[in-house]
């Protein structure tokens, strides 16, 4: 009796936007080119370089599709590359990230072992150009990453970063295209739409390397404004008014946590550059959403201090902070020795 025939492996299209990327552009897509999962296909958009990405691109010859269009934003660009995809699966990679080997066959062997998932993420590395950075994200932050339907812990926080992922390219008809009116967090809003119809899996490895750099997208805090709002907080009100139903599901309670946290931290952020004024807007609106949290009044009182009467406040804080914590001790020690007696 013959053995049945393998079932073809499915095509998987990796999509890579890249703006500005002649430093760092080669190495990705070697990266991908050199998996060890076929067939693939490889569709970088330059979105409107004017250094050299071009002619980096082109020594690649036919080994990827190139798309060149004027500059548009990195979701204009990833939803250039994914309307050009002819595979199954669709794969996102930044310009200046790097895949692990054996990325796509690990995730690509759980979409086979896991058929109800419509989209697979993973751990990733931070790096710089000094080497690694963080082995492990998720064990650095000590989160434990889900599976399933997964909306509600994706809505409480970012979870993956997005040249993790693998999703099936019909899952779109379902959610439609990147939200082309976000500068910063298009991947953000999308994968929480995608939340909302599918489960998602997780392989728990490594299997992004993520690049810092000078010219991050999200570097600057002038530049992660949305409206006038943080780039979390304007997804959060985006997905809100997409599926209002979200705030009996979750309670009016963990809404409004979720909403003031990246007015709180930018604010944080704003007050430690000695911008006071910017500070005090955000935490105003993170007072707004939770007038009762502590660490926003005491910072939102701050702000009304000039830098130098901060940093004194900062120093005396922690000198009693240190204090409370070796008084702490000596007394867990006295009490270990009357036990031990």
């Amino acid at each position: 009796m013959s053995a049945e025939p393998k079932m073809a492996r499915p095509l998987v299209s990796t999509v890579i936007p890249a703006y500005n990327c002649e430093r760092y552009v080669a190495e990705a897509v070697e990266s991908v080119l050199s998996q060890s999962y076929q067939p693939q296909e490889v569709i970088v958009v330059d979105d409107g370089s004017t250094d050299g990405t071009r002619r980096v691109l082109e020594s690649f010859g036919s080994a990827i599709t190139v798309i060149h269009q004027k500059n548009a934003g990195e979701p204009a660009a990833r939803n250039t590359g994914m309307r050009h995809a002819r595979g199954e699966f669709i794969a996102c990679l930044d310009g200046d990230d790097l895949w692990v080997p054996g990325k796509l066959e690990l995730q690509m062997n759980y979409f086979d072992e896991h058929p109800e998932v419509g989209l697979v993420y993973s751990d990733l590395t931070l790096f710089n150009e000094s080497g690694v950075v963080q082995e492990s994200v998720n064990a650095w932050l000590n989160l434990s990453a889900p599976s399933g339907y997964i909306f509600p812990r994706l809505f409480a926080e970012t979870l993956f970063g997005s040249g993790t992922v693998v999703f099936r390219k019909a899952c779109l008809e379902k959610t439609g295209p990147f939200d082309e009116r976000f500068f910063v967090g298009s991947d953000y809003e999308m994968w929480l739409r995608m939340a909302r119809f599918f489960q998602f899996g997780y392989v728990d490895r490594p299997l992004l390397k993520y690049r810092h750099h000078a010219a991050m997208a999200t570097r600057g805090t002038g530049r992660i404004l949305q409206d006038g709002m943080p780039w979390e907080a304007r997804v959060i009100t985006r997905t809100l008014e997409l599926y209002p139903e979200i705030r009996q599901e979750l309670g009016e309670s963990t809404v409004r946590r979720r909403l003031a946290r990246p007015y709180y931290y930018l604010g944080c952020s704003w007050l430690d550059r000695g911008n006071h004024a910017e500070a005090r807007r955000m935490l105003a609106r993170a007072l707004h959403y939770r007038p009762l949290h502590l660490h926003s009044q005491l910072r939102y009182l701050a702000t009304f201090l000039t830098p130098a009467q901060v940093s004194r406040a900062k120093n005396l804080y922690h000198r009693i902070s240190r204090r409370g914590a070796s008084t702490k001790t000596k007394g867990n020690e006295e009490s270990r020795a009357q036990a031990a007696g």
